[in-house]
Formats: structure tokens, C-alpha cells, sequence
């Protein structure tokens, strides 16, 4: 299995061509192996390796596919002029011995198959490596017939690799295919007569007189007979009994013709003008999206409004102070005391509601934390234990960013915290590590804007941390309180700790920030992504770090800010396109999809704090047990 995963896609298995009545890319093991036995084996790199999902009632069938590259990956659209000139250069090198394989009677289907890709733009680049996806397949929308797969061919992979028509798909196409070889290689090999054929040196083809349709039929079956860089066929035949040698005149077809060649290659030389269509990069929002996201930002923005009216206008101060909201409860989303409950005093643990009209302080929200003596932990130690930042140096500077913990030594964050050019090395810390440490990476996801997806999996040795448990939710989260956790750039200039840690203190550890807010729309991102839109506050070195809800689980990885003219949107991942990045590794986090239950301590008076503080020596008052959270059923 190729190690390096570059990208997935979307499939209609009605795309797929089949060879010995299976799909082709489920015959890659075969074409591998013909490829590396005939081609060689950059040739058979050429050829990303497929991972099929044929979906179900929820999801359509896509390929995950692979290749043995390792680097930043573009489609061949994204590239730039010159590297679009490079990256068609060397993929027509690695093709030409595949093209020499169509005749061959055992593995000719096979590369005939391959050799159908069902757009320009899956070819990719790998740090200029060529790189192709998509192979054995065909639109769902185009015609089968030959001239449709032809001119769909030239579009594709007949840029680099030309041919006379399109790789033969069916048994018939190939004898055909078989029956023209065969005449043009008789064709090549008897001499051309004196009376007709061309002088000394003459392309042939291009007999005296033949004018420029000799020339384009000859340019024809050159394409069709002889890899791209052969020899055009030469024929030396003797000059007449008389000497005379051929008019000046017969050479002006070829002349009219080098000159027009030469023409439109100055032309071609021109900045702004393409040989190929203009294939511009997809933008990463397009304008729709952009559209839908705020109006469902709106519409959430709208509901909270109205919400915090009635409140205002429903809300009453008891006589303890406490404001009461209409529902009954109080801001933070608590019941009144219950005067006949001698247990429920200040200090008291009680269940609140999830959408509160203010998120309540993390540090008074408990959570189930088995990795402690007691059962439960404050969501502000829960966080902390989990969260790290993440730091890789560069020739530039510093790149900085968050990462949390999905198993004792498995730490996730973003792709592009940790795919800076010239990076040299990646180290995590945080409070509870004991030090910085030095992360290896296992696995990328990115970038976002061609794969749909901004993912690194590390592991970092020695470490033994608490992992979060992630939530896949039953039902939507909008409007439910969330916390953002991080370590922000415009924070840490003014962190002494972290200017220590820059000066080589090793044990200098930066302060973790957490900002509060709300959930205002999921939304599927571009269809390749699920993304949480929240509005706790996020920036340059949150990325990578995690959404929380206040049961302590993951909703989703913060990843972007979109800043408009009159606010920003914080954009996180959202965790279930985490958890199916993380299927195939160790990494075995647990899953729940049960909503959240906020369990919040009552405030405790400051007067009353110090008075319930236990005498020296005293034990702890027993804070009450929360059930543990169940795991996902499969």
C-alpha cells in the first residue's frame, strides 16, 4: 500500500471501465505489476493506487488514492505557467514507454483501460512528480462511441501523450488498433519509388508536390505509429541517370509549413496566451457557498437575538441576587436551589441546559475525567491536559499552532501548522508533558483548498496524555454554548513564558487561551468537507487546536477565519471528518453521539468560599460522580 494519501474523490461507479469483469481501478494489482515489468517503475508510480469505498444509503462511493510521493500535491489547473510546462514535459517521458504497451497481447487492455481519465485536471503534481488519478475512468455523461472517447482523449491525456484516437476499450477497437500497427509498420519498411518519392533527406510524406495535406497525412501516422521522440523515417533513394535534382519550388510547402510552425510558436510565447484551456484554480468559498454560510449565520444570529429580547424582558432579580430568566432558569442555563434538597447548596453540582443564554464559566463546569482520583474535573482542567501547542521553525521564523491529544502519544492539529517549507522539526508542550518533545508525523490530510481536508496525525514519543473523546452528534448543534482553545499569536507576544521558551528555556510553558460562544451553522463545505461556523472568537495559532462542548467532547478542529467588512466567521473541521481521516491509523478514539448534558457547580459567594475551605490537614469534600459517557455503538 502506497503510503502518502493525496486525495479523494466522489466516484459514480458507472464511471468505471472494466477489464476481465471487474472495475479497472480494482485491477491495479495487475496493472502495477505489468507496468513495472514492462515500463519500469517511475512509469508505474505514474498511476496513483485506489482505495474504493462503494458507499451506501448515506454515502456515495468515492476513492481515497495514494501514491508513494511524498510532498505538497496541486492539480495540473493550479500549477503555474511554468511548472505546467515542466510537469508536461516529464509525464510525456513516463509515458512514451507506456504507450509502446497497447500492443501488447497480455496487458494491452489493461494499459488501454488506464490510459481513460475522466478529467484534465486529474493529473496532479506532487513536488513536480506527475501524478494521476481518476485512471480507468470516463464521464458518466459522455458517449462511448470512438470519436467522443477521442476528442475526450485529446483533452485529457492526449496533451502528453498523442495519439490517433483513444486508447481501444473493447476487443474489437483493439484488433482494430492491432491491423493499423501492423500496416504502417509495413508501410515504414519498403522503399519509396524514385518516380514518386521524395529526395535525399525529405520527411517522408512530404513528396515534391504533395503540398501541405502530404504533410499532415504523413504528421498523422508519425502519431499514431512512433513513440514522441523517434526519428521521423527517412528514405535515401539514388538521383536520375540524368542528375537533375529536385526544383527549388518543390521545397515550398515545407518552408510555408516551418514557417507557420514557427509563427504559432512565437505566438504561443506570448504571455496571455495558453495552448491549453483556461483552468483556473477553484476558489476555496465560492461565491454560493459564501452565500449559504452567511445566511445560515444570519438566521442563527437571528434566533439568538430573539432570545436574548424575551429574556431581557422576562428576566427578574431574586433576592439573593440571583437574575432568573423566563424559563425559570438562571443565565448560565441552572434551576433555582431547591430549598427541600439539603444537598443543594453553593459548591453543588446540578444539570444545566445545553443553550444557555451565556456559556457558563469552564471553571465550574465538570466533566467525566477518568485519568484523575475523582470521576469528574473542571472543563478548564480538562481542556488543558488535552491541548498542546505545536511549534515547527523554519527559515522564516517560528510557525506556531494547537494540537490536542486522540491517544496517549497520538496528537492531531492542522496540515499547514506543520507543512512550512524548510521546517526543521515539529515540537509539542503543554503543561502536563514535563517539557517540550519532538513530534514525528503519520499521516497529512492538505491541503484544504485541493483535498478538502487540513489534517496531521503525530506522535509524540514519551508522551502518556489524556485524549478527548470526540462527538459525533444525533442532532444539530447550533446554538449550543462551545469553547475554542489555543494559543493565539497576538496572546503570546505579551506570554513572558512563551518569550522564555523562544530564549530556550525548555520549561517554560504558555498559557493555554480559551474564548467562549455559540454554534451558528454546520454546513457541508465545498462537498468535500463538514465545517462547524461558531463565533468563539479564533486566530493566527488557534489552528489545529479543538471546538469543546460543555461535556468536555470534540465537535470540531479549528482550522480558518473568513473576516468580512463588518465580522469574522471561525471556521473548525468538524469531528467527523476527523474521525474518518483517523480510520485507518492507531489512533482509536472514542466516539459518543449522545447531546450534552452540562453539569455546572452553583457559585459559591466569596464569603462562603473561604468559609468552606477545609481545615489544614482535613480531606477534600467528595464533589458528586458524573455517569461516565457511553461510546458509540458500531
Amino acid at each position: 500500500m502506497a503510503e502518502h494519501f493525496l486525495t479523494k474523490t466522489q466516484i459514480d461507479l458507472r464511471q468505471c471501465l472494466e477489464t476481465g469483469g471487474v472495475l479497472m481501478i480494482e485491477a491495479y494489482p495487475a496493472l502495477l505489476e505489468a507496468l513495472r515489468s514492462h515500463a519500469g517503475e517511475e512509469a508505474a508510480q505514474l498511476f496513483a493506487e485506489p482505495l474504493l469505498s462503494r458507499g451506501n444509503d448515506q454515502a456515495p462511493p468515492s476513492v481515497s488514492w495514494y501514491t508513494e510521493v511524498q510532498g505538497t500535491a496541486q492539480p495540473f489547473g493550479r500549477l503555474d505557467e511554468a511548472q505546467q510546462v515542466a510537469l508536461s514535459a516529464e509525464l510525456s517521458r513516463l509515458l512514451r514507454p507506456v504507450r509502446e504497451m497497447l500492443d501488447h497481447a497480455d496487458d494491452g487492455a489493461l494499459v488501454a483501460n488506464a490510459l481513460n481519465i475522466s478529467d484534465p485536471n486529474d493529473v496532479w503534481a506532487v513536488e513536480g512528480v506527475p501524478v494521476i488519478i481518476n485512471w480507468g475512468m470516463l464521464p458518466t455523461d459522455l458517449p462511448r462511441d470512438a470519436t467522443a472517447r477521442s476528442q475526450h482523449y485529446a483533452r485529457t491525456l492526449g496533451r502528453f501523450l498523442p495519439l490517433a484516437s483513444a486508447p481501444p476499450v473493447s476487443e474489437a477497437e483493439r484488433t482494430a488498433w492491432r491491423n493499423r500497427q501492423a500496416t504502417a509498420a509495413r508501410s515504414e519498411s519498403e522503399p519509396q519509388e524514385a518516380a514518386s518519392g521524395p529526395g535525399v533527406g525529405t520527411p517522408a510524406g512530404v513528396a515534391a508536390g504533395a503540398g501541405v495535406a502530404g504533410v499532415a497525412a504523413g504528421a498523422a501516422v508519425a502519431s499514431d505509429t512512433s513513440t514522441a521522440d523517434a526519428d521521423i523515417p527517412h528514405t535515401t533513394t539514388p538521383p536520375p541517370a540524368d542528375n537533375r535534382r529536385v526544383p527549388l519550388w518543390a521545397w515550398l510547402p515545407l518552408v510555408l509549413l516551418l514557417l507557420i510552425a514557427g509563427g504559432t510558436l512565437i505566438w504561443l510565447l506570448i504571455p496571455g496566451n495558453r495552448i491549453f484551456p483556461d483552468m483556473a484554480a477553484d476558489r476555496v468559498i465560492t461565491d454560493e457557498a459564501a452565500l449559504a454560510t452567511v445566511t445560515d449565520v444570519n438566521r442563527a444570529l437571528e434566533e439568538r437575538l430573539a432570545t436574548l429580547e424575551n429574556a431581557l424582558e422576562g428576566a427578574v432579580c431574586v433576592d439573593d441576587g440571583t437574575l432568573m430568566m423566563p424559563d425559570g432558569r438562571t443565565i448560565e442555563g441552572l434551576t433555582p436551589p431547591d430549598p427541600r434538597d439539603a444537598s443543594d447548596i453553593p459548591g453543588a453540582v446540578r444539570p444545566a441546559t445545553r443553550t444557555a443564554i451565556l456559556p457558563p464559566d469552564p471553571e465550574r463546569v465538570q466533566v467525566p475525567d477518568s485519568t484523575t482520583a475523582q470521576e469528574t474535573s473542571s472543563l478548564l482542567a480538562h481542556i488543558e491536559a488535552r491541548t498542546a501547542i505545536v511549534l515547527s521553525p523554519n527559515p522564516d521564523g517560528l510557525s506556531l499552532g494547537t494540537g490536542f491529544f486522540v491517544g496517549p502519544d497520538l496528537l492531531v492539529t492542522n496540515f499547514h501548522v506543520i507543512s512550512a517549507p524548510g521546517s526543521e522539526g515539529i515540537y509539542v508542550t503543554n503543561a502536563t508533558l514535563g517539557g517540550v518533545k519532538e513530534a514525528t508525523v503519520l499521516k497529512t490530510m492538505g491541503p484544504f483548498d485541493s483535498t478538502g481536508g487540513d489534517f496531521a496525525l503525530l506522535r509524540v514519543p514519551g508522551a502518556d496524555q489524556p485524549a478527548f473523546t470526540l462527538l459525533e452528534p444525533a442532532e444539530s448543534l447550533r446554538l449550543q454554548s462551545v469553547i475554542a482553545a489555543g494559543y493565539p499569536g497576538d496572546i503570546l507576544q505579551s506570554d513572558a513564558q512563551f518569550q522564555r521558551l523562544r530564549q530556550g528555556d525548555m520549561a517554560a510553558i504558555p498559557e493555554l487561551a480559551v474564548t467562549d460562544g455559540t454554534v451558528s451553522a454546520e454546513q457541508n463545505y465545498d462537498d468535500r468537507a463538514r465545517v462547524v461556523v461558531h463565533s468563539a472568537p479564533i486566530s493566527t495559532g488557534n489552528s489545529g487546536g479543538p471546538l469543546i462542548d460543555m461535556c468536555g467532547r470534540l465537535v470540531g478542529v479549528n482550522t480558518f477565519v473568513k473576516t468580512g467588512a463588518m465580522r469574522s466567521l471561525n471556521f473548525a473541521l468538524s469531528s467527523g471528518d476527523l474521525t474518518r481521516f483517523l480510520a485507518d491509523t492507531g489512533a482509536l478514539p472514542q466516539v459518543v453521539t449522545q447531546n450534552c448534558s452540562p453539569q455546572i457547580q452553583r457559585p459559591i459567594a466569596p464569603e462562603a468560599s473561604a468559609a468552606l475551605q477545609p481545615e489544614p490537614g482535613a480531606p477534600a469534600p467528595e464533589l458528586p460522580r458524573l455517569p461516565a459517557l457511553q461510546p458509540k455503538s458500531e
